[in-house]
């Protein structure tokens, strides 16, 4: 018959393997939490240049699409987002292959500025418009 060794050394061994595993469970905790922080500020961010994109690309189909357009700026502030939108549109002097003044042919220039994770943004986004095709 086997006997078993006497259990005096094993209340410490017991104890070395809590303190390993508790350790381990901190380590992995800590970077799982780091994870999700790191994804939740890229997920964020993202939410918020696609919110200015869309801001733009409206202004952009709204300044485009008017049935009359005049040269000259104007600027709208969006107080929910703190964007100030910029609108210029300018008309165009541009010859055609066959050297004919294509007349009537506009720029629509709209500009963004806002401020992102403290620091000051500013995007341009840029649309033309030959008034004839449109009538």
């Amino acid at each position: 018959m086997n006997k078993l060794p006497p259990k005096k050394n094993l209340k410490g061994f017991m104890m070395m393997e809590v303190i390993m595993a508790l350790f381990i469970f901190a380590l992995v905790a800590t970077s799982f939490a780091q994870a999700l922080n790191s994804l939740w500020r890229g997920t964020t961010f993202v939410k918020e240049e696609l919110v200015v994109t869309q801001i733009m690309d409206s202004a952009l189909h709204e300044a485009l699409y008017l049935q009359r357009l005049e040269e000259g700026s104007t600027e709208v502030f969006i107080e929910e987002r703190d964007i100030d939108i910029e609108t210029a549109v300018v008309q165009l002097e541009l010859e055609n292959m066959d050297g004919n003044v294509l007349q009537q042919m506009w720029q629509v220039t709209i500009i963004a500025r806002f401020e992102q994770e403290g620091i000051d943004q500013e995007r341009i986004v840029r649309g033309w418009r030959y008034l004839p095709l449109y009538r």
